[in-house]
């Protein structure tokens, strides 16, 4: 695509996306990557570049294209809506927006991830438009080189700016953590925080199990030391134990029976599609 022809996308960054990933052959919650991209779109005023029929189908078209190349078995692919600005201008051009799809061989967490959990490292950032998945990484990436390394960390979890204290999201993914009671709590929509396809899984997952409670509240960092147990949720890694925070060891350092019932719920769910 030349470039002079995108300039509102490679330059301004009026750009949008979701990462979906297949299982079995098939694009998971395809349905609900769909409504996102179009919702997206309409909240930024963005003009799609096809009807919502036209786009499953490409598509499926690409899955099925695809697959062919794998050797895994599964595919990541991100589809990005780009541009539609007139020019180097920031007024709408009229035209749709142009379209790239990215597709590679998905390829899972290391085992040693589900099996001693994951660390993570707050960093004080809250996405731009949080409840639009845009193409603006810059407080994951600034994360990534400095509280990472200083605590060994695997990810970036961020927390508000204004307060340092209340935990927001994960650079790519959800965060969730079960008190000593059992209860289970995850950051809420407010306005702050994607609304993570994963994240919606777990929930209806949990919600149907009456042994499980589930409250999306408020979480702050005072509160870690009190959790027992955290988990992540994510496109790419399902449901990922995290065993410290920072300085702070999550319960015992390992993961605990909550954390183990939700992934082996959510390896049910996956394997019953």
């Amino acid at each position: 695509m030349p470039y002079d022809d995108d300039i509102s996308g490679t330059i301004r960054g009026y750009r949008i996306f979701t990462a979906c990933r297949t299982y079995r052959g098939k694009i998971f919650r395809l349905e609900d990557h769909l409504d996102r991209l179009f919702t997206f779109a309409d909240a930024i005023y963005m003009k799609p570049p096809l009807s919502r029929d036209s786009m499953r189908s490409l598509l499926l078209d690409v899955v099925d294209r695809n697959l062919r190349l794998v050797t895994r078995g599964d595919l990541l692919i991100d589809v990005v809506f780009s541009g539609g600005l007139a020019g180097s201008t920031m007024k709408q051009s009229g035209q749709a927006a142009h379209l790239y799809i990215a597709v590679q061989e998905m390829v899972p967490p290391p085992a040693a991830c589900y099996e001693r959990g994951m660390v993570l490292a707050t960093f004080p950032h809250q996405r731009m438009y949080p409840d639009v998945k845009l193409l603006n990484y810059v407080g994951a990436i600034l994360g990534h080189q400095t509280v990472v390394p200083r605590f060994e960390a695997d990810e970036v979890l961020f927390v508000d700016p204004g307060d340092q204290d209340t935990i927001l999201e994960g650079s790519t993914f959800t965060v969730f953590f079960a008190d000593p009671t059992g209860r289970i709590v995850t950051p809420p929509l407010d306005g702050r925080i994607l609304d993570s396809i994963t994240r919606r899984v777990v929930l209806e997952i949990l919600k149907l199990r009456d042994e499980f409670t589930v409250q999306e509240i408020p979480v702050s960092m005072n509160q870690i030391p009190s959790f027992p147990e955290a988990f992540l949720a994510s496109t790419t890694r399902n449901v990922v134990p995290v065993t410290r925070i920072n300085s702070s060891i999550i319960g015992t350092g390992k993961p605990g029976p909550v954390t183990k019932s939700v992934m082996n719920l959510f390896r049910e769910y996956m394997d019953s599609l």
